[in-house]
């Protein structure tokens, strides 16, 4: 009986441990995306007023992401476009790439999900 108890517990530790591991890495992500968030917002709003490039009043800001991100190998190419004076777009586009690895390294790898659709012979699908 203890064994099981035993076994127990060491269960719980080890969902709780995983648990506040998922924490730690979400509150790690989150003051970057934040951050990416408002500056993507103010930037449609330039380039909506006619701006082409970036201004560099945003150069600490932009600095403030990098460090917060850190040297991702992933994402060398986007990190190396996260400068002033670039196009809005390709800073945006940039901004992009860097918070949806965020989220990916948030939310852990994604898995796949294949549809759920019914197939009858010859090839037909249900309507729902």
């Amino acid at each position: 009986m203890t064994g099981l108890l035993a076994q127990t517990n060491a269960y719980i530790r080890n969902a709780e441990r995983q648990h506040m591991d998922q924490k730690a890495r979400q509150d790690q992500v989150r003051r970057p995306v934040q951050l990416i968030d408002q500056l993507l917002q103010e930037l449609e709003e330039l380039n909506l007023k006619g701006f082409k490039r970036v201004p560099v009043a945003y150069e600490p800001r932009l600095e403030e992401i990098l460090r917060l991100v850190g040297p991702v190998q992933s994402l060398a190419v986007d990190l190396a476009n996260i400068k002033v004076k670039v196009g809005i777009s390709k800073l945006m586009d940039a901004l992009f790439a860097v918070e949806e690895a965020l989220f990916s390294e948030r939310n852990g790898t994604p898995i796949p999900v294949e549809p759920e659709v019914e197939t009858f012979e010859g090839g037909l699908f249900t309507a729902a």
